[in-house]
């Protein structure tokens, strides 16, 4: 039977539909004008455990890059080694927190990680330090080995639309990551020259 009660449930869920995307519009607004910046100062103000200092790159963006001072000699070399994040509205909007380190060329972009390029060859050493350094510690966070730039990647939830819980995550994991950090550091300093032998001295 079409009576009003049939036309109160229309205007129910019409109304409820409406609720639901200015929510998703509000959260998405959040992300892009407050997480996406934010998240860097954050860290600043209150930086991982462990005795690492960090640097916050790429405030502003949906990805963040940070990285710890110990991994400069890397960059110095061309290569680019960081932790990366994702403040995106979906992230937030779900509550989902991936982190993912990253092995990249430092002065194009993209690495070539094919056959015996420098890259494929410090790639294959940092995935071993970084198994081995998993089989010392027990604690660190369950993630998986990936391809290309991504050497790891671990995923969590946070408080869904809640800005310092995302902030929280980021924390809690680059400080669980910290073992990760120095067998990075490791390798760099047994792989790395001193200094750039092309460097007049």
């Amino acid at each position: 039977m079409n009576g009003p009660d049939t036309a109160d449930e229309t205007s129910f869920y019409l109304d409820y539909e409406l609720q639901v995307d200015a929510t998703r519009d509000a959260v998405a607004k959040l992300a892009r004008e407050v997480l996406q910046y934010e998240w860097a100062d954050y860290l600043r103000a209150s930086p991982p455990a462990g005795g690492h200092e960090w640097h916050a790159l790429d405030s502003g963006k949906p990805w963040g890059r940070v990285t710890p001072t110990s991994w400069e000699r890397g960059r110095d070399s061309g290569y680019d080694l960081h932790f990366e994040h994702y403040p995106t509205p979906r992230a937030l909007q779900r509550g989902q927190f991936r982190l993912e380190l990253h092995l990249e060329d430092g002065v194009h972009g993209d690495a070539d990680f094919s056959g015996d390029s420098p890259y494929a060859a410090l790639r294959e050493r940092l995935v071993a330090a970084l198994d081995e350094a998993r089989g010392e510690h027990d604690d660190l966070p369950a993630g998986e080995f990936g391809t290309g730039r991504t050497l790891w990647r671990v995923d969590s939830h946070f408080l869904a639309g809640d800005t310092v819980a995302y902030y929280e995550a980021l924390r809690e994991a680059l400080s669980a990551h910290d073992p990760f950090v120095d067998a990075v550091a490791a390798v760099l300093d047994d792989e790395l020259p001193e200094r750039d032998p092309f460097e007049r001295g």
